[in-house]
């Protein structure tokens, strides 16, 4: 159960943030990849094998999804569904344009809402499995516009989190619509990519489940235990470790060759959340 968004900013162009939420700590690393001689840095829970990330073209890929048994069994299915879906984005990855990525997701049947952008343009792809049959749908996000997506279907309606199935769905799906709110008045008013991740710490709810960024030490409740940014134009993968274990070599990674970046933030938004108009 995560949250993904998207902004134009005209002197930057579009930039990509996620907040990534699970029901364990995962094990974070970050691997780069070449394939045909485009290179690209992954993002890898090594504890599901699920990636997503960018590639040296500026091409970002984030997703959220919209398979409820996918989102709720992450460790149960460890090296199954996340395993087969990061495959795919990391295929897409090996793409120059954002709009040839979105037509690579949808060639693998990638199911979410995923967001792929490049400087300039983004995509925004909803999939999901419909009585066993791939259902997708596909647009440009004008730079004009915003995006945000949590885990219930907007364009596909009836994929995702449901009212009227079970209790733990009613509240899944409360949880969604609540988290979708707080995005989407996140990135209207984001005024650089700074307020755009910072935003997505609002914690304005009693009901940790019901936040953009949800804290909890439970065992099998949803936390976030990472925030994402991809900033194209620098070449930049941003990193904040909510609630994730993480190792990397400073130096290793970051070289300059190939010219992809990764910068971790600190966790000082957490303590100090920005004002957003949420309260």
């Amino acid at each position: 159960m995560c949250i993904v968004v998207a902004k134009y900013f005209y002197d930057i162009g579009w930039v990509g943030v996620k907040n990534r939420d699970r029901n364990y700590i995962p094990e974070i690393e970050f691997k780069f990849s070449k394939v045909n001689g485009n290179d690209r840095l992954l993002f890898v829970d090594t504890m599901t094998g699920y990636m997503e990330g960018m590639n040296i073209h500026g091409v970002g890929i984030l997703g959220t999804s919209l398979m409820v048994l996918d989102d709720e069994t992450a460790m149960d299915e460890r090296n199954t569904s996340a395993k087969g879906d990061g495959e795919r984005i990391k295929a897409a990855l090996a793409e120059k344009t954002a709009e040839k990525a979105a037509q690579a997701v949808v060639d693998e049947e990638l199911t979410g809402c995923t967001i792929l952008f490049d400087q300039e343009t983004c995509y925004l792809v909803e999939g999901s499995l419909q009585d066993g049959k791939y259902i997708y749908d596909m647009g440009e996000i004008k730079q004009s516009q915003t995006v945000a997506r949590t885990n219930h279907g907007i364009w596909l309606d009836w994929a995702g989190y449901q009212y009227g199935v079970d209790k733990a769905q009613d509240l899944s799906r409360e949880s969604s619509e609540a988290r979708l709110k707080q995005a989407q008045l996140v990135v209207k008013n984001a005024k650089t990519p700074q307020d755009l991740i910072d935003g997505l710490c609002a914690q304005p709810n009693k009901n940790t489940q019901m936040n953009a960024l949800r804290t909890t030490t439970d065992r099998k409740k949803m936390r976030t235990t990472a925030q994402e940014m991809i900033i194209p134009i620098e070449n930049t993968f941003y990193l904040r470790p909510v609630q994730s274990k993480l190792e990397f070599d400073f130096w290793k990674l970051n070289q300059e060759e190939p010219d992809m970046w990764i910068e971790i933030l600190s966790n000082r938004s957490l303590s100090h959340p920005p004002e957003t108009g949420m309260d």
